[in-house]
């Protein structure tokens, strides 16, 4: 029985490494004989046919290795978790790999206008580049505003009363719905909530976002926020202080499934779990409610 088992085991995971082989392997097309010259051009509907089929047939053998008990239910959660991945990526048109970036700044260059290009929404934004405290810089003069209290659609110019209150800055960049954002930080004052969020649409007004609330609770949390207002999905209730001139990095990941973390310094301090907001991402959102924050790295990869 255990030999059968282990047999099970094998054909599941050779199954599973076949998909992902047939993810990641570049397309194939023919060519002239007699030169390099491209002949016919590359048509992907071959591949998503035995990617859909492998999914189909994973699927199958998944679950009739369940209905005669012959691998154990850990193992098979974990393949259904794998086939669910690959099957979102098929029905999304393809999608990246699970680990490529998708973007990435450290500024660097002492400018945000180009190579990627930010757009100031509100408030004033500028590139530090001297000191403890370097990179993109916001500083607002905190206001008493509460997680919640600053929505979405921030993509347009929000005039003076707006950035009396806040800062928000943005830059258009297609991202996928399983998502890894990566930002380092530094933290100069105890006061207004910093929000650092994947956007959907043409105003910002849709967007999953993790957000850190100096000298407060929630310390961080995960919002998800629409025309309706923001909802808090998961958080950390304790008070958190990053304001100790050191830098700190936070990873706001999410899967194909909606299952969504916030790691501090490598420390997991939040999760939650939401499907509604479906399809890819439009760009990144940050907005400052009340602090001076100093991003000195920002990357995404596909999760």
């Amino acid at each position: 029985m255990k030999t059968s088992h282990n047999k099970t085991r094998l054909l599941l995971a050779a199954s599973v490494i076949s998909l992902a082989a047939l993810v990641a392997a570049p397309a194939v097309h023919a060519q002239d004989s007699a030169t390099t010259t491209q002949q016919y051009k590359p048509w992907s509907g071959a591949a998503g046919q035995q990617m859909k089929s492998m999914i189909t047939e994973l699927k199958a053998k998944i679950a009739a290795a369940e209905k005669s008990e012959a691998a154990s239910p850990d193992f098979l959660d974990d393949l259904k978790a794998t086939v669910s991945k690959y099957e979102a990526m098929q029905n999304s048109g393809g999608g990246a790999a699970p680990g490529t970036k998708i973007f990435s700044d450290n500024f660097n260059d002492h400018e945000y206008t180009s190579n990627p290009a930010w757009k100031v929404s509100a408030g004033t934004w500028g590139v530090d580049q001297g000191g403890v405290n370097y990179g993109l810089v916001s500083k607002v003069r905190p206001q008493k505003l509460n997680i919640n209290n600053v929505l979405g659609a921030l993509l347009n110019n929000q005039g003076n009363t707006a950035q009396n209150q806040f800062a928000s800055i943005y830059t258009p960049v297609k991202i996928p719905n399983a998502f890894a954002l990566k930002v380092t930080l530094t933290s100069k004052d105890k006061q207004g909530a910093l929000n650092l969020g994947t956007y959907q649409g043409n105003s910002g007004s849709t967007l999953y976002r993790m957000v850190y609330q100096p000298g407060a609770a929630p310390g961080i949390a995960i919002q998800k926020v629409t025309s309706a207002g923001a909802t808090t999905l998961g958080s950390n209730n304790s008070i958190v202080n990053l304001e100790d001139g050191q830098p700190h990095t936070l990873l706001f990941t999410r899967d194909a499934q909606g299952n969504m973390a916030v790691k501090l310094d490598d420390k997991e301090v939040a999760t939650a779990k939401d499907t509604s907001i479906k399809g890819d991402m439009t760009g990144l959102l940050f907005i400052n409610s009340g602090g001076a924050y100093y991003l000195r790295d920002v990357t995404v990869t596909s999760n």
